[in-house]
Order: C-alpha cells, then structure tokens, then sequence
C-alpha cells in the first residue's frame, strides 16, 4: 500500500508475518554468542561485551521454511529450532513476498 503522511514523503508499507521468541537458553549457548558476537553484520541491539537482556536479535526467514534466511550461518541446531517454531506458529507461505521476522530475546522468565 502507499500512502502519505501528513509533511512526510510517499513511502510503501505493507505488513509481513513475524515471532518473538524469548529463550534464555539460546542466548546462554556458547556457540550462539560466538556468532552474535562475530563479524557479520546483525540486526541487533547487542553491543561489545557478554551477551545481556538488551541483546535482542531480528532474522528472517524466507517464508517457504526451506531453511533459507539472513542468519542462517548461526549455529545449525539454533536455527533448526527458529525454524521450527515458524513451522509450528506460521506455516509455509510460498510465494509470500517478505519474509519473517522473528527476534529473539533474553528476558529472565
């Protein structure tokens, strides 16, 4: 859809499907922090230092559920959950033109 805010420019907006999953644990994992700490870019809120409750991150992934996205280069078994969870809560979308966004959180239940 496009649409125009009042003293703003036109921009597209549209909605796409998303999950927040909150897991301590995957947070907790080493091989997680070593690549939420790695080199490649992230989309997250984590900065320098161990990971803590404001190291939020945001992946896609492609909405068929055929393993693909941003971040699938995470560790194997992490990402596998990620997907299952979309599996579980979404469905495949084949055809969908965004994909889904699911950030992970690390909030103490």
């Amino acid at each position: 859809m496009r649409t125009r805010h009042p003293g703003s420019l036109l921009m597209d907006v549209s909605p796409c499907r998303g999950l927040v999953i909150n897991a301590p644990d995957i947070f907790a994992d080493a091989e997680f922090q070593a690549w939420l700490t790695g080199d490649s870019l992230k989309f997250t809120w984590h900065r320098d230092g161990p990971v803590h409750e404001y190291s939020d991150v945001v992946v896609l992934v492609d909405p068929s559920l055929s393993g693909e996205g941003s971040d699938s280069d995470m560790p194997p078994r992490i990402w596998s959950r990620i997907i299952g969870a979309c599996v579980d809560q979404l469905g495949a979308a084949d055809g969908a033109t965004h994909h889904y966004m699911v950030r992970l959180t690390n909030l103490a239940a």
